[in-house]
C-alpha cells in the first residue's frame, strides 16, 4: 500500500507542480504585459510633450504679423513692373520685414503707410514713409532702390516723385 500511496502522492504532487508551473507562467505574462503597457503609456508622454512643444512653435509662428489683419498691401500699374522684379526689390530694401515696419518702437520703423513709386526711365523704385501720427500729405521721409546697380538710393528731392506712378502701397492696419 505504500507504493499506492506513494502513487497517488506523487500524482498530487505533479499535478500541484505543474498547477504552480502554470501559475508562474500566467504571472509572468501578466508582469510582461504590465511592463509593456506602462513603457507604451510612459512613451505616449513623452510624444505629447513634443507635440504640445509643436503647437506652442506653431503658434509662434501664429503672431507674426499677416496680411489684411495687422497690414494691407496692394499693387497698381502691374503693367510697368513685374511684381516678381517688385517684390524682390523690395524685400532688399527692407519692406517685406513687417515686424520691423509696424515696431512702433524706437527701434522699429513705426510706419503707418509705405508708397512706392517706379521710375521706369531710370529704372528705379522711390519710397515715400508716413509714420504713425502724421498730418498730411507732406509729412513724410524718403528712399529708393536701384534696380540696375541693386542699392539703396538716399537724399531723394521731392520732385523724385512728380509724374511717377504708383505701383506698391503698403498699409499699417493696427492704427487705424
Amino acid at each position: 500500500m505504500k507504493k499506492v500511496q506513494f502513487e497517488r502522492k506523487l500524482k498530487s504532487l505533479t499535478k500541484q507542480l505543474t498547477r504552480r508551473k502554470f501559475i508562474l507562467f500566467i504571472a509572468s505574462f501578466l508582469m510582461i504585459v504590465l511592463i509593456c503597457l506602462l513603457l507604451f503609456v510612459f512613451h505616449n508622454k513623452q510624444s505629447s510633450v513634443s507635440h504640445s512643444e509643436t503647437i506652442q512653435s506653431s503658434s509662434q509662428v501664429n503672431n507674426q504679423p499677416r496680411e489684411g489683419k495687422d497690414y494691407k498691401i496692394q499693387y497698381s500699374n502691374s503693367s510697368l513692373i513685374k511684381r516678381s522684379t517688385l517684390n524682390t526689390a523690395l524685400k532688399k530694401a527692407g519692406l517685406f520685414d513687417f515686424n520691423y515696419l509696424l515696431n512702433t518702437s524706437n527701434d522699429g520703423g513705426n510706419d503707418a503707410k509705405i508708397l512706392v513709386y517706379y521710375n521706369q526711365t531710370n529704372r528705379q523704385l522711390v519710397f515715400k514713409f508716413y509714420q504713425n501720427g502724421y498730418q498730411s500729405d507732406n509729412d513724410y521721409q524718403n528712399g529708393g532702390y536701384d534696380l540696375k546697380q541693386q542699392t539703396g538710393i538716399h537724399s531723394l528731392q521731392q520732385s523724385a516723385f512728380n509724374n511717377l506712378p504708383l505701383v506698391y502701397t503698403w498699409e499699417n492696419l493696427q492704427t487705424k
